[in-house]
């Protein structure tokens, strides 16, 4: 089955938290699949990222000045209504690659 992987951003591009959109569209990430995530965090926080059912996703960034990505087993996870993010720091910055 062939999947095209797009890629999601908090709504504005300039990190923290919020709700993720499309970074081509600006449509509101909604009703998909997470396939991995990245992120870059200038200090210690706890990425939150959920939908209507709750936190989907809980990272511990234990360290300032952290970068890592995240893959997903082959269905990665379901992700039901609008999708957000909460705990990052600021300057924080997540993305989401879904389809």
């Amino acid at each position: 089955m062939s999947t095209t992987i797009k890629v999601a951003q908090v709504e504005g591009g300039a990190g923290g938290d919020g709700l993720f959109v499309d970074m081509n569209t600006s449509a509101t990430l909604s009703d998909t699949r997470i396939r991995a995530y990245g992120y870059a965090c200038s200090a210690v926080c706890s990425i939150i990222v959920g939908d209507q059912d709750g936190p989907q996703i809980k990272q511990p960034v234990l360290a300032g000045n952290t970068v890592d990505t995240i893959y997903m087993i082959d269905m990665g996870i379901k992700v039901r209504g609008n999708v957000s993010v909460s705990g990052t720091a600021s300057a924080g910055k997540i993305y989401l690659y879904y389809g």
